[in-house]
Parts: C-alpha cells; structure tokens; sequence
C-alpha cells in the first residue's frame, strides 16, 4: 500500500513544476528540492527516535521515580519491561500531552527541517527570482517530504489507511504556506514574514496533529479528530484551486528584485 499516494504526488509535482517550463530553475535546482525533501524525512525518523524517548520518560514519570527505574534495569529486562508496563497502565493519556508530543515532534521537528533544508536548497543564485518560484520550492519539498513518509507508512497499513493520508497531502499545504510567506519576505524585505513562514505551518501542523491524535481520548475528541482529518482533504483542494488561480492571473509573478524598490517605499513612507 505504500505506492498508494504516488499518483497525488506526480500530480502535484505537476501542479507546480508545469509553471516553470518557460523559466526552469538553475541546472540541478529541482533536484536539490528533491535531495532537500528526502534528508529533511531521513533526519526526522532519525531525530525523532530521542525525542518521542524523552517524551515518553517524562509523561510516564520515570524521572520522577529514578530509584525504581535504575533498579528494573539493574534487574533485568524482565524487570524493566514489567516497570515500564506498571507505567503504562497508570498513567492515561491526555491531549496536552498529546499536544507537546507534537510541538516536538511535527511542528518543530519536521517543518523546521523542511524549512531549513529548503533554506539551503535554494540559496543558489537564481533559485528564487519570483515570489512564486519560492511557494514552488517550498511545496516541492513538502511534496517530497509527504510521498517518503507515505511510502514507508503504507507499507504496514491498511488501504483505507493509506488511502486517506494519500487524498489529505498537508505537507504540500505547510510547503506552500511556508513558500508563500518566505516569497513575501523576498519580496518586500519585512523579517516578520521570515518568521511567519515557520510559525504558521508549524503551529497548524502541530494543532491539527494534536486532535487527530487524541482521537481514541473520548468521542468528543473522536468527532473532532475526524472533522479535522477531513478538513486536511478539503484544504488541500481549496490549495490546489488557489495554486491554478495565480498561476492563471501571474499573481505571485512579482520578481525578488522589487525587495530593494519596496524597502525604499517603505523608508519614504516612515518621513
């Protein structure tokens, strides 16, 4: 099942590349978003080994009760397993924690990794020349980032599974969000825009991760995890119509180059 979602990635692959047929990316820019997707996966299944480590250690309280951990481990794997297992059944799981679980480990972890490994990708000259060339970027990562973890998460999942994650691309929408913000920030030089390109995606992914997450807390969280599972789905769409609208109107057409046009603009405006 894990191929499941590879026709909605060549698609949006499609969706956004098409548009620079007539004014390619520098030679191997493409690929270095690809290269930059693919890292930005392999070090956050790497990080995330610590970091989900350490969570787990603090919500079942293990540091607050080292003695009795040390001793289970100084007893044997049997000990530990059964400590870890006492644990487990006395400590129920709550949205909060659901929700730091997922500060760290979607919203920071995986979006600044994107973030940061598409900060590199298109440091190159020429990389980004319009504001729409870095909502492209941004998304080709996403888009990447999504078809790998798709891939390795439908190889032990059902199709419904499978499926459902595959009609719902939110790392395409966090990569055309984040690209949006970075393209505004080229564009008209205002730091604020830098910072929004992270924080928007970050906390959306975070939120919306939390209440899908927390699904099996009660059926209120039940209901609302699946509304906002089936909200990924229609935001995605709404994206993707949104997308062929500025490339159809050359919205977002605007060259990096005004950046020094629009600071001046801005500094005339403050006298």
């Amino acid at each position: 099942m894990g191929f499941v979602g590879l026709p909605v990635s060549i698609f949006l692959y499609w969706l956004m590349l098409h548009h620079k047929k007539n004014d390619p990316f520098p030679k191997h820019g493409i690929l270095r978003l690809l290269i930059a997707g693919a890292v930005s996966v392999v070090l956050s299944v790497i990080l995330a080994i610590p970091i989900d480590g350490a969570m787990s250690f603090l919500h079942l309280g293990i540091l607050s009760d080292l003695s009795g951990w040390t001793q289970a481990v100084g007893e044997g794997a049997e000990a530990t397993a059964a400590f870890l297992q006492n644990a487990n059944s006395t400590v129920r799981p709550t949205f909060l924690w659901t929700l730091i679980s997922m500060f760290f480990s979607a919203g920071l972890l995986e979006e600044g990794l994107k973030f940061l490994t598409c900060r590199i990708a298109v440091r190159k000259e020429g990389m980004i020349r319009t504001w729409m060339d870095s909502v492209i970027a941004f998304a080709v990562v996403g888009i990447t980032f999504e078809l790998i973890e798709n891939i390795a998460f439908g190889m032990d999942s059902e199709l419904i599974a499978a499926l459902a994650r595959a009609l719902a691309p939110a790392h395409f929408v966090f990569g055309v969000i984040m690209g949006y913000f970075f393209g505004k920030y080229r564009v008209t030089g205002r730091k604020k825009y830098c910072w929004l390109s992270f924080l928007v995606p970050f906390l959306y992914h975070t939120v919306t991760n939390a209440f899908i997450g927390s699904m099996s807390l009660n059926h209120v969280f039940r209901v609302v995890g699946m509304t906002v599972a089936i909200s990924h789905i229609a935001v995605s769409v709404v994206t993707v119509i949104v997308i062929f609208y500025w490339q159809k109107n050359r919205t977002l057409d605007v060259p990096v180059q005004q950046r020094q046009e629009a600071l001046r603009e801005q500094a005339v405006a403050k006298e």
